[in-house]
């Protein structure tokens, strides 16, 4: 009812309405002594001999609606039907035959209710089929979700995994950095590399030696024997001490100055400070405040340094 509750049947009649079209189509066919169930029911028949069964079942079906209690015409409709495969209705023109007196053939009833069992069967076969079938396929769509999820959480793993590594990284890179910009500054104040200077030497400390000189003992006598007795005298080379070991003076280098007549620009290299930039230039590292406060928008207040960057050297004042 409620399919039929949303049609509207609200098409206007062609002519004044009412019901019995069939029964007055009937009357008039009488009246006009056309006898239109005979010449429906031999054109079937002959259609249907030709093998042309759709005609044959248009003609029968029209034949039925003029006399619905026509027992030859329903058995008639039952074979055509039959033969084109539809035993569902077949074996209820058949029924219908019976019931208005018509003798149905035995085997044509079994070969309908043969083949309307074995329709029924292949339709619950191939229903079968398609239920296995789709449980079969819910049963790997499952098993492909459970796949799915356990690679997900894989991956899951991996990223979280790999998120640690990164916040490690991170760290080990901050400090790192922090270590090295403080190092920078510590050499940037205390104003470049420090050198250490041993203590100088001279050549009276190269050409120092001890002389070691051997006493001769003479044997104990009195003076004036001593003096007529001859006495070998034996020389003794002196003793050559070692050499020593001299340890050069370490001076420092004078740094490489460049007179600046003009302002110039420097591309930052691996290696370069404020400091060692202000010493190549200036002279003096001491003048790397100079160097960043000509370049207040590249390095504004910070002394780190990257590849690549462009420095304005200014002139100064030595």
């Amino acid at each position: 009812m409620s399919n039929l509750s949303v049609l509207a049947f609200d098409e206007r009649p062609r002519g004044q309405g009412g019901r019995g079209a069939t029964e007055k189509i009937a009357r008039l066919l009488d009246s006009s002594e056309i006898d239109a169930p005979s010449s429906l029911y031999d054109e079937a028949l002959s259609l249907a001999k030709e093998g042309r069964f759709a005609p044959a079942t248009d003609r029968l079906r029209m034949l039925l609606t003029l006399d619905p209690i026509d027992s030859d015409a329903s058995l008639l409709l039952g074979k055509v039907l039959a033969a084109r495969g539809q035993w569902q209705e077949a074996l209820q023109r058949l029924d219908a035959a019976s019931a208005n007196g018509a003798v149905i053939p035995t085997s044509l009833r079994e070969r309908v209710e043969n083949a309307l069992r074995n329709q029924i069967q292949d339709a619950e076969e191939q229903r079968l089929r398609l239920a296995a079938r789709e449980r079969s396929e819910i049963r790997n769509l499952r098993a492909e979700a459970k796949r799915l999820r356990s690679d997900n959480a894989v991956l899951d793993g991996q990223v979280q995994a790999l998120y640690k590594r990164v916040r490690l990284w991170s760290s080990a890179t901050a400090l790192v950095s922090g270590c090295a910009a403080a190092l920078l500054l510590v050499a940037i104040v205390s104003g470049g590399k420090t050198q250490a200077v041993s203590p100088p030497t001279t050549e009276a400390n190269m050409a120092a030696t001890t002389m070691a000189t051997a006493e001769v003992q003479l044997p104990a006598t009195p003076i004036e024997e001593r003096a007529q007795t001859p006495v070998d005298v034996v020389e003794v080379a002196p003793a050559v001490a070692p050499p020593v070991a001299v340890t050069p003076t370490a001076t420092e280098m004078p740094p490489t100055t460049t007179t600046l007549d003009q302002a110039t620009t420097h591309t930052v290299v691996s290696g370069d400070t404020l400091g060692s930039i202000a010493l190549n230039y200036y002279g003096k590292s001491s003048k790397w405040r100079e160097i960043r406060s000509a370049n207040p928008n590249t390095l504004g207040k910070s002394i780190k340094l990257s590849l690549g960057m462009e420095l304005n050297i200014p002139v100064i004042a030595n």
